[in-house]
């Protein structure tokens, strides 16, 4: 019976992912390459519902990426004491950004950003890339922090899930490049969603099989149709 049996229960519960997401403009989704200005446009009208997608195997890597968290924040707090603030709320009602950091280090002299990331080392799943410079994605993603807490420095963290090895790489905040993200991706989604500006396009791709808003989206239609991105 033991062997046969098909009553084995997939775990279905996960760690911090129960709290619904307030719209507007989320750093985690805008930061991604080629992002989707629809999926965006989404997260800040809630016109269409967030449906996640069930992935065992997924979500099973997002909560070893939340303990791992869980566990560096830890030792921050441990070590610096009160110059360390985890899971900082960040927001901003003019580009209606909604969003919390890792943690942000203030010290006498500077303020850090905390951008922590869990990555796997073998074939190409990432630390190898990153042993030089930091993932664009994560660059990015580390602007919108610095933007909403006024903070002029980043250190993207990388802890290796094989290992305990970790590497940093600081990053400075730099007005041109924040404008050119805002300008591409932050102001049409939120002229579309608020303001009653030009619609935005969507853009399928392999992405919208992840997407929560795949189930009724007309560009994930579109993917699942022809398999092919559009825009």
């Amino acid at each position: 019976w033991l062997v046969e049996s098909e009553t084995t229960s997939v775990i279905t519960t996960t760690l911090k992912r129960d709290k619904k997401r307030p719209l507007g403009i989320h750093p985690s989704s805008a930061c991604k390459k080629g992002v989707c200005h629809l999926k965006l446009f989404y997260e800040c009208t809630g016109k269409i519902p967030p449906l996640k997608a069930y992935d065992p195997v997924m979500q099973r890597t997002w909560d070893i990426g939340t303990m791992l968290h869980d566990m560096y924040q830890a030792h921050f707090r441990n070590m610096y004491g009160d110059c360390f603030t985890d899971e900082v709320s960040l927001k901003d009602k003019e580009l209606h950004i909604s969003s919390h950091a890792d943690g942000i280090f203030s010290f006498k002299k500077v303020r850090i950003v905390l951008e922590a990331k869990s990555i796997k080392e073998g074939g190409n799943f990432g630390w190898e890339k990153v042993q030089k410079k930091p993932m664009e994605d994560n660059v990015r993603q580390a602007y919108f922090y610095m933007y909403c807490s006024n903070t002029p420095f980043a250190l993207i963290f990388y802890a290796n899930k094989n290992a305990g090895k970790l590497i940093e790489h600081p990053v400075m905040f730099n007005q041109d490049i924040w404008e050119s993200m805002c300008n591409e991706v932050v102001l049409p989604v939120i002229e579309a969603a608020y303001d009653g500006g030009e619609m935005v396009d969507g853009t399928a791709g392999f992405h919208c099989k992840w997407c929560d808003f795949n189930h009724s989206c007309p560009s994930a239609r579109q993917e699942r149709t022809h398999g092919k991105g559009a825009g």
